[in-house]
């Protein structure tokens, strides 16, 4: 497959089934996480709707929504995406996983349900996380791991940590990880180690073109990445900026 900036892949374990849907640092990024009773997307970048369409997931099997982030490029696509889901009727409660004070989601869904108020045929469950938490949405087990991310614009120096996390997602024994966009970090570390797959941001092209900084609070390098990622079975390097 050719290398881009933009990835769009399929990895199929014997449990799981990872799609990458999109992925372009600074513009969006949306992972669909399936086994045989759901998919889990993991973030909702813009164009959220248009990629489950483009890649024909049935969009009334998502059974939950996990949020590594608040950054626009993380949830940009989950107004569109809770409307699409009114407008179908879908009936069965939406869970959705998101760290602790990540603001920009909690207003997005409190403004859609203050909006749309009863004509809203489903109830949605949103769930403030902290790390070394668990949960369970369609018969896949989800552990929250701390991730070490802040805000960054060009231009300017390195803003404020953010509330982040990682996911390790389980079915069968089978175990897929999902970074989010971190510095390197133990937990990082952690999350990664021995899982059948690793999704992992690769952010700059090299170290060399980052400061060690942003390296260990803000994005990870592609060499630094798959350092990481051979602590894996497979892994995926995603999120990859301006090559």
């Amino acid at each position: 497959m050719k290398n881009s900036d933009i990835i769009s892949r399929t990895w199929h374990g014997s449990a799981l089934e990872v799609n990458i849907l999109f992925s372009g640092a600074g513009i969006a990024q949306q992972i669909a996480i399936s086994n045989t009773y759901g998919i889990i997307l993991v973030d909702t970048g813009d164009g959220t709707l248009r990629d489950l369409r483009a890649n024909d997931i049935d969009r009334r099997k998502i059974a939950g929504i996990l949020f590594t982030h608040g950054h626009f490029d993380h949830m940009g696509g989950l107004h569109t995406l809770l409307g699409y889901l009114r407008m179908i009727g879908r009936k069965q409660d939406l869970p959705i996983i998101l760290p602790v004070d990540c603001l920009e989601v909690i207003s997005t869904v409190d403004n859609f349900q203050d909006f749309y108020g009863d004509t809203i045929p489903f109830k949605i469950t949103p769930y403030e996380a902290g790390p070394e938490e668990t949960f369970e949405i369609a018969g896949m087990v989800i552990d929250s791991y701390a991730m070490v991310h802040c805000g960054s614009i060009e231009g300017e120096n390195v803003l404020d940590q953010i509330p982040s996390l990682g996911y390790r997602i389980t079915c069968d024994g089978e175990m897929v990880a999902v970074s989010g966009d971190t510095g390197d970090c133990p937990e990082l570390r952690e999350l990664v180690a021995d899982v059948d797959l690793a999704v992992i941001e690769a952010t700059y092209e090299k170290s060399a073109d980052a400061t060690p900084e942003e390296l260990a609070k803000v994005h990870l390098s592609e060499d630094l990445a798959i350092e990481i990622g051979a602590l894996a079975k497979e892994y995926i390097l995603v999120h990859k900026g301006r090559r």
